[in-house]
């Protein structure tokens, strides 16, 4: 691995720890500074002579379009500092496109080349930071004070949330299943126990559930008889874990696992609500917190936390703040991802179990996972 590579995998693995502030509720990770810095490079080292898109970028600027005009019609009253707070997501999801489109085209050939290291040794990274703070510091109610949710002996590594942290690790698993001799050789398999014991270690219910949809279809599409059981056995094991978890640890402290479904539940209702105030463009892209307020639909204590930023499904979340038409071109730039990037089994794998997960969790637009999808949908095929 280049330097450049290095530094993208310690950037993915940095998720949330440090983050520069804007404004009350928004900030800069070291991802999107890493991102910004690439693809001013990329576009330097082209003289800024970009060639036609390939498909799935194509699609992704339909999206990028489709965000915009939500914002520029958006039913809600908002503030300048709101509407810079809202587009700054727009943003920054097509830095992350651009980034793609900048590798699709050869600005960095040796970091294309590296982009399964990229992202084996950032998921591996990762897990390690989670099992440390797993066993090192279970207890992170001290989060809440800044909007985050407090768990109790779950992994949430650097992502501070366990169901973004548990598809990562997801994520990576796939990788390394599809790649069992690849860039970490011989230590591979130690590799695959940590990054599995972390994905136990989350128990998240929604990445046990897209481990076993990620991991059967790799197996479906290699064909591969060993990896559906190996996946079938770590299944069961997750969900007896689970079942551990919740005798040992939930409920004798009182953690109700079935208000998080209602919650969840209650989520749901409120991104239908939204659309059909403007189901046409939605309410704005990335104005999901304001909505909230406006429309009186959430406590204020809940609005001001990390949580009130989106919905926890990707698709409600398309469908509420960009309407009937962003979520169209959304999902055509899901399809046009795999279908335009050949026969790519671990963007096809990933996808089909991330795009079950993002029902629970907004992870398809997480900046981790989103890197990850767009990455992969670039990697040169063997």
């Amino acid at each position: 691995m280049n330097l450049l590579s290095m530094i993208l995998a310690l950037a993915i693995a940095s998720g949330q720890l440090v983050k520069l502030p804007i404004f009350t509720q928004g900030g800069v990770t070291i991802l999107d500074m890493v991102v910004i810095f690439l693809c001013l490079l990329g576009l330097l080292k082209l003289r800024f002579q970009l060639k036609k898109p390939p498909l799935f970028i194509f699609a992704a600027l339909l999206f990028i379009t489709a965000a915009s005009l939500s914002l520029i019609l958006t039913p809600l009253r908002l503030t300048p500092i709101e509407y810079f707070f809202s587009f700054s997501y727009t943003i920054r999801f097509s830095l992350f496109i651009l980034l793609g489109w900048l590798i699709y085209q050869g600005s960095f050939p040796i970091l294309k080349k590296d982009i399964p290291s990229i992202l084996i040794i950032s998921g591996s990274g990762l897990a390690i930071i989670g099992i440390l703070q797993f066993v090192f510091l279970p207890d992170l109610m001290f989060l809440s004070k800044w909007g985050w949710d407090s768990h109790y002996f779950r992994t949430v590594s650097t992502f501070l949330d366990p169901n973004f942290a548990g598809a990562y690790f997801v994520l990576t698993l796939i990788l390394l299943f599809a790649h069992p001799r690849g860039v970490l050789g011989r230590h591979t398999g130690i590799f695959m126990i940590l990054v599995y014991l972390a994905l136990l270690t989350t128990f998240s219910r929604s990445s046990y559930l897209m481990f076993l949809i990620s991991g059967s279809s790799l197996a479906v599409f290699k064909k591969s008889k060993i990896i559906f059981l190996s996946v079938v056995i770590l299944f069961l094991i997750l969900l007896g874990a689970f079942l551990i978890y919740t005798q040992l640890v939930a409920n004798p402290r009182n953690i109700d696992r079935e208000k998080s479904a209602s919650f969840r539940l209650n989520t749901w209702q409120q991104g239908f609500t939204l659309f059909q105030k403007s189901p046409l463009f939605g309410i704005g892209y990335n104005s999901y917190r304001y909505a909230l307020r406006e429309y009186k639909l959430g406590p204020e204590q809940f609005i001001n936390s990390h949580g009130a930023s989106s919905n926890d499904s990707s698709l409600l979340q398309v469908t509420s703040t960009t309407g009937i038409i962003g979520l169209v071109s959304f999902l055509f730039f899901l399809l046009t991802q795999v279908k335009g990037g050949g026969k790519n089994i671990i963007l096809t794998s990933g996808l089909s179990g991330l795009i079950v997960h993002s029902f629970f969790a907004n992870s398809l637009f997480y900046p981790p996972i989103l890197i990850w999808i767009i990455l992969t949908a670039v990697t040169p095929k063997k």
